[in-house]
């Protein structure tokens, strides 16, 4: 008798792998007049030396990107039109803007696929308000433009990360950081070894991109800053997936969040020793992650379970769509700051406001593809 499997032997062993995220260049050397220039350059020479380390290691980031620091003064309009055609070869985030910055300027960067992060000074009534203002203004026309904006609510104004939109420069400083995309990686080292497993999965991981970024930045004569090895999702390689496993219970049960501080944990641990930059937590990004795409689309989950992840993930608000109520807004985003300041961490908002929506509605995210609105 022929015994018939559910799936082919090959797929029950097959390896899970992973992929470098991306290798960000933080170019704090750009000023004044010459911002556009020198980005022309360092994008240019980027992809020569990412190409080169690519030839030489075999490994190559899924995106390329450069941040650079708020380049002060007015004008950003015209910068963003100017950098519009960099956009197709390399991501280009500009932080951390201030508040005084005008809606149409910022409007311009996003609708040029640039990316940009506000900075919030205080946790106010104020400042948030402003911020909500801004956000809600620019994605009024267009909810995709909000995909390309985050609030840094811990008032860090250079804040270093290869994660988008709050990668910034240090002024004077040229350094060179990558992430990873391993959610499902590390999901199946935890069934395999546990805890210490995915420890070990992590180290590992961390090894394949400090390779990439350090081969980069020798290249470059550029400052090896450091991986982010934050569990960042992308769709069907979900970082909910990982933390649900590890919890034992699905979203938004109790002890959800005992998952969550486990994988923090892991990370902790086999940080030590290595050279690490950025948030380094676990990544819970509603509109980058299908599963938890599906499980905010149940209704169990509203923007104020997610805002108080914060005080045990770094992104617990981050591409959420919700409607776009200016007072909820500000609200959101004062919660955070106020974990952001228990937590000693920096942390971002990114929130997708949508005029006319109610909870349960979906709204298209380009190529982040359909998303819940949620009820705040």
């Amino acid at each position: 008798m022929r015994l018939i499997t559910s799936r082919p032997p090959q797929a029950q062993v097959q390896a899970v792998s992973f992929e470098v995220r991306a290798v960000t260049l933080h170019l704090g050397t750009v000023e004044g007049d010459e911002v556009a220039e020198s980005l022309e350059d360092a994008v240019s020479r980027l992809l020569d030396a990412v190409d080169s380390a690519a030839s030489q290691l075999g490994v190559r980031p899924t995106y390329v990107r450069v941040a650079i620091p708020d380049p002060g003064g007015a004008g950003l309009g015209g910068l963003a039109k100017e950098l519009e055609h960099l956009t197709s070869q390399a991501s280009i985030s500009v932080g951390q803007l201030e508040l005084s910055v005008s809606q149409d300027d910022l409007k311009a960067l996003a609708s040029a696929g640039l990316y940009a992060s506000l900075l919030l000074r205080e946790p106010s009534w104020s400042e948030a308000r402003a911020a909500a203002s801004l956000i809600a203004g620019i994605a009024s026309e267009d909810p995709t433009l909000a995909t390309r904006v985050a609030v840094n609510v811990s008032g860090e104004r250079h804040f270093v990360t290869p994660y988008y939109p709050l990668a910034s420069a240090i002024p004077g400083r040229v350094g060179v950081t990558a992430a990873l995309t391993y959610p499902s990686y590390l999901a199946s080292a935890y069934r395999s070894g546990g805890i210490k497993g995915l420890v070990k999965a992590i180290a590992e991981a961390h090894g394949r991109a400090e390779s990439l970024a350090k081969a980069v930045a020798s290249y470059l004569g550029a400052e090896y800053m450091g991986v982010d090895l934050s569990v960042s999702p992308w769709m069907e390689d979900s970082s909910l997936g990982l933390v649900e496993e590890v919890a034992g219970v699905r979203m938004p049960k109790p002890g959800f969040v005992v998952g969550v501080r486990l994988v923090n944990e892991a990370i902790a641990e086999a940080s030590r020793g290595l050279r690490t930059i950025g948030f380094n937590e676990v990544m819970l990004p509603v509109g980058e992650d299908s599963k938890l795409k599906a499980r905010a689309s149940e209704g169990d989950v509203n923007a104020r379970y997610l805002a108080m992840l914060s005080g045990a993930c770094v992104a617990g608000l981050d591409m959420v769509a919700v409607p776009a109520d200016l007072q909820g807004l500000a609200g959101l985003i004062l919660d955070v700051a106020s974990y952001s300041r228990a937590k000693g961490r920096t942390l971002g908002v990114r929130l997708i406001p949508v005029d006319g929506a109610e909870p349960g509605d979906k709204v298209d995210l380009g190529r982040f593809g359909e998303a819940p609105v949620i009820a705040i």
